[in-house]
This record gives structure tokens, C-alpha cells and sequence, in this order.
């Protein structure tokens, strides 16, 4: 099951995210609507399949799929990510005028100040709902119109019930929440994230099953795992098993070359292109993959390579365009090398589409960011446990059955001693995969 958006409209040029029922007009058509025709199913189906977003969404608000006797949840290691995604409330100046609030976004230096301007928006939003379901109900509207509005008072009822989540459980002392702001190109904006999702984890994604079967090669500490989705020890049965891809297939080389820590970056970065480049030599007719952490670092690797690796590589310098650096390289017949900052997860590079792959950096969760930062004072095993998570799942692009094969090669300088400090956090399938 879809997403309203992956779905046509019978009626209008458009999809059923944005048709004409969504401002309450009906027509003939409505009635083999395909999306609503393919929840009807779902619904009525003994199984039904989604992803974690459509999940949240349409348990927790749309309504119509009653409690299942099993809820499983794949790719278990991300449920915390998707229900933070899920809760995390943003606001923007463009979101505030496109709805008719006259309100600005604060600049504020005081995270307090933005908790208050929370409180002071939530009248208006209440307010200006009311403003749009009275012309509504006039029927005066034309139908482009009325959809625009209709959208809108969704978008205000939306945000008006989750500041009031938001303020009930800072004034219950529920959970810790932290602000995130920025400047775009249409002002400013707030995102107001909660420190930890354990204390909305039973309401929000596990209510809906008697039972929940969480699926993941990457759990790594069960204790903090359980402990991020507020689940108790003796709620939960762990059940381990072993990894039959064998180790010979899948050896890790560890060459710590440079350290790309924020004092030693610019040092070093040239020492990280001359082994990466030494590694493209040692592979000149097989595809790889090099993980770069980050965009400046993807960069910096593009510019300096020597032209002859220059033209084997595929990369892309925004997130919009990730999904076409992929298949560009899968596509490929060549011996393409796919560099990238953010495929560590969801892809796979089976057999010949990647016999290599390079983990230049410790993957640790961007402290830049309020929630990791404040997070990782109040629970630092959660820090490493999640920058763990991320190389294990980097290790796996490249070897996606027990017949692949792959090399994956380790460049931070830091890693032996990261590796000393976390081989608890880390399985022993991927530990026994280490080259002496």
C-alpha cells in the first residue's frame, strides 16, 4: 500500500493527494478512485504491506485499518528515525503566509522563546481553521480554490494538534524537546525535535499489533535498542543468528590513512585521495563503491582525483539527485566507480555492481544537530551504538548473498582505536571479517 500521491485522480489532471475529494466534493469516478480502491483492499486483506511513513500516518490519523494481530517491522534498526521523523514538528514563515497566519517565525537566541511562540501560534491556527471551514461550508468557492483551502485547514488542524502534543508533554514532563532553526530562501524556519522517541513508541507504533516482530541485521546492542523504543527487557524475546555469508567472500582492509576529524580534514584529505586512488588502481575493471561521509568530502575526492579515475566516477552533489548517480552507475557497463555521501542504507549492490567498496570516515551522527547533541550527553552508548549501526550497514552494500563477494577497505586513521573501544557493539560476523 501507496501513499495518496502514487495514486492518479479519475477526476482532475492530478494525483489523489491533490483531487477534488479532498475538499469534500464527490463525483461518480470517486467511487473506483484506485487509490481508495487499493486501500479497500489492503484493509480487507489478511496482510497488507507499507512503508514506515504511509504507517504512522494513516494509524495515527486517516483512520480505517483496524488493530492486526502482528505488526512486523523490517529494517528495524530505523523505527526510532521514522517515528523522530514522524513527531518532529517544523514550521516556516512560507508555510505560516501560504495558510493566511500573519506570524513570523522568531529570531530568537533562547530556546524558550520558540516554546512560547508555539503557545502564541496556536490560537491563530485554531482561529483561521475556523475562517476556512466557514467559507467551505458557504460553497462559494471554485473548485481549484476550495481544494487550495481545504489543504490548508488540514495543514493548520495538523500543526494545531501536534504543538498541543508537543506543549502537554513538556508541561507533563513527558519528554525532553530541543529547537532547530534556519534561514531559507522564503524565511525563516523551527523544527522542534524530541530528545528521545521511547515515551511515544507504545501509542504511535506498536498500539496497532498484539504482537511485533522486529527484523534487522543490525539491532548490534539489544539493551539500546530496546531502550530507544521504551521497551522493556522482559517485554521482548531477542533471538541472534549467525551469518552465513562466509568471511572469505566479504574481507575488510584496514588502511588508516588520514584522519578527516574537523582539526586534521584539510591536512589529510589529500592522503585519503592518493590511497583511494592506489585502491581504483588495484580494481581497474570492477565497479566500487566509495562511502565519502560528506558532500565536501565527495567534493574534494571529484576535483583532485587523477583524470583517469575522474571518468570512472559517479556521484552526485545533493540528495535530489542520489537516485540518478544510482542508476546512472547500474546502468553502466562500464567500470563505474559510485561515490557518495548518503548510500550507507537502501541499496543494493549485488554481484558485479560493486566488488568494492571504501569506508573513508567513521560515520558518527552529525553533532551539528540539537537532538544527536543533546542526546549523546544524556546517553553516549546511544552515540556509539547509531555510528556502529551506520559502518555495519555501509559494510553490506556490497555483499548481498552467501554466493557475492566483495572488498571493502577502511581509510580512517581513527578506526583501530574506534574498533578497540566498540567490538561490543560491533557482530562478530563482521569482526571475523577483519584482515590480520
Amino acid at each position: 500500500m501507496k501513499g495518496r500521491s502514487n495514486y492518479p485522480c479519475l477526476v482532475a489532471p492530478t494525483h489523489a493527494a491533490a483531487a477534488p475529494c479532498i475538499a469534500g466534493r464527490k463525483f461518480p469516478e470517486c467511487d473506483d478512485c484506485p487509490y481508495f480502491v487499493a486501500k479497500d483492499t489492503a484493509i480487507a486483506a489478511n496482510n497488507a504491506i507499507m512503508n514506515y511513513a504511509y504507517y504512522l500516518a494513516e494509524l495515527n490519523y486517516s483512520g480505517g485499518f483496524q488493530p492486526r494481530e502482528l505488526l512486523v517491522l523490517d529494517e528495524a534498526h530505523n523505527s526510532e528515525a521514522q517515528l523522530m521523523n514522524f513527531i518532529q514538528i517544523t514550521i516556516s514563515d512560507s508555510a505560516l503566509a501560504r495558510v493566511g497566519i500573519p506570524e513570523r517565525v522568531p529570531n530568537s537566541t533562547e530556546q524558550m522563546g520558540y516554546f512560547d511562540f508555539a503557545e502564541d501560534i496556536m490560537p491563530l491556527l485554531k482561529g483561521r481553521s475556523k475562517e476556512i471551514d466557514f467559507l467551505l461550508k458557504k460553497d462559494s468557492l471554485g473548485p481549484d480554490a476550495a481544494l487550495a483551502q481545504m489543504q490548508n485547514k488540514n495543514y493548520l488542524d495538523n500543526q494545531f494538534n501536534r504543538l498541543e502534543m508537543l506543549l502537554h508533554s513538556r508541561e507533563e514532563n513527558f519528554t525532553e524537546w530541543v529547537v532547530e532553526k534556519g534561514r531559507g530562501k522564503e524565511g525563516n524556519w523551527i523544527r522542534y525535535k524530541p530528545v528521545k522517541v521511547d515515551g511515544f513508541a507504545h501509542d504511535f507504533l506498536f498500539n496497532f499489533a498484539d504482537k511485533v516482530l522486529m527484523l534487522s541485521a543490525t539491532i548490534l546492542n539489544a539493551p539500546t535498542f530496546l531502550r530507544s523504543l521504551g521497551i522493556r527487557s522482559q517485554d521482548a524475546e531477542i533471538i541472534s543468528v549467525e551469518s552465513d555469508f562466509p568471511a572469505e567472500n566479504r574481507p575488510i582492509y584496514l588502511r588508516p590513512v588520514a584522519r578527516l576529524t574537523r582539526n586534521y580534514i584539510e591536512r589529510d584529505l589529500p592522503k585519503l585521495v592518493k590511497e583511494i586512488s592506489e585502491i581504483m588502481d588495484a580494481h581497474p575493471d570492477d565497479k566500487g563503491l566509495i562511502h565519502s561521509h560528506s558532500y565536501k568530502n565527495t567534493s574534494y575526492i571529484a576535483q583532485n582525483l587523477a583524470a583517469r579515475h575522474k571518468k570512472r566516477l559517479v556521484t552526485h552533489f545533493s540528495s535530489d539527485a542520489r537516485d540518478a548517480a544510482l542508476d546512472k552507475h547500474i546502468r553502466s557497463k562500464s567500470a563505474t566507480v559510485l561515490l557518495s555521501p548518503s548510500m550507507t542504507e537502501g541499496i543494493d549492490l549485488a554481484g558485479d555492481l560493486s566488488r568494492w567498496q571504501i569506508i573513508s570516515k567513521i560515520p558518527y551522527p552529525f553533532l551539528g544537530d540539537p537532538q544527536v547533541y543533546r542526546r549523546k550527553n544524556l546517553d553516549s552508548s546511544w552515540y556509539d551504538w547509531r555510528t556502529c549501526l551506520t559502518i555495519v550497514q555501509a559494510y553490506g552494500r556490497s555483499i548481498r548473498s552467501r554466493d557475492d563477494f566483495a572488498v571493502t577497505y577502511i581509510l580512517d586513521a581513527d578506526f583501530p582505536s574506534f574498533l578497540n573501544r566498540q567490538k561490543g557493539n560491533l557482530p562478530v560476523w563482521f569482526l571475523e571479517a577483519i584482515a590480520s
